[in-house]
């Protein structure tokens, strides 16, 4: 088994990979990163030239992309079953929605933002328009318990952390909500995949490190 070293931060995307370290019961080491000139510095760009986190080293590759890296966890612990079957059309599927859950992500932020919303951006860009976007999760979400399959998968965790982003997390820190109503689908989506006790686990790490950055400022 490869050599894990994650480097991230409490408050970034990288929380997710440290849930999927967990459901994957694997062995790593963190490095916290902090928000600013350590991010930037030229060790940690070494690392990921973008400055950014999270970032995955097996042994002495480097994994950057939060939804890349859990895909590539998920299939160095096949024990797990946490995607389907290399052979099989649910593995298509896994891909598809991997895919579209960036769409999603630029969706929202780019509504949080304000970017204008024209026909001739809607032609453009991925994802078409936030409402389209969103309800065709929506509608998927209110037939399926679960993104593929009948079980838990590294897409429940990458979107159940998501939504739970911007639904819960984003509005705490005094950013406009991406929905202007209750999402009862969404919410029961978030609600099923966070009672895991990997993200208990997870909240109470980002807690901790959270605490230790503290310290060193």
């Amino acid at each position: 088994m490869h050599r894990f070293t994650l480097y991230t931060h409490p408050y970034s995307r990288g929380t997710n990979v440290v849930w999927m370290l967990k459901e994957c019961g694997a062995q790593y080491d963190v490095k916290l990163i902090p928000f600013g000139e350590a991010m930037k510095s030229a060790d940690y760009l070494a690392v990921n030239p973008m400055g950014k986190v999270p970032a995955l080293k097996a042994d002495g590759t480097v994994l950057t992309e939060t939804a890349a890296i859990i895909t590539f966890l998920a299939e160095q612990f096949p024990d797990k079953h946490l995607i389907p079957a290399a052979d099989s059309l649910a593995r298509g599927e896994f891909y598809r929605w991997l895919c579209f859950s960036i769409h999603l992500e630029y969706a929202g932020f780019d509504k949080i933002n304000r970017v204008p919303d024209t026909s001739e951006r809607r032609k453009a860009i991925g994802y078409g328009d936030f409402d389209t976007a969103f309800a065709t999760l929506r509608n998927h979400l209110a037939q399926h318990d679960f993104i593929v399959g009948n079980r838990f998968s590294a897409l429940d965790l990458y979107y159940a952390g998501l939504l739970n982003h911007f639904i819960r997390v984003m509005p705490k820190r005094g950013v406009p909500p991406v929905f202007s109503a209750d999402e009862p689908v969404f919410s029961a989506y978030i609600d099923r995949h966070t009672a895991r006790p990997a993200f208990a686990e997870t909240m109470a790490w980002a807690q901790q490190a959270a605490a230790e950055l503290e310290k060193q400022a």
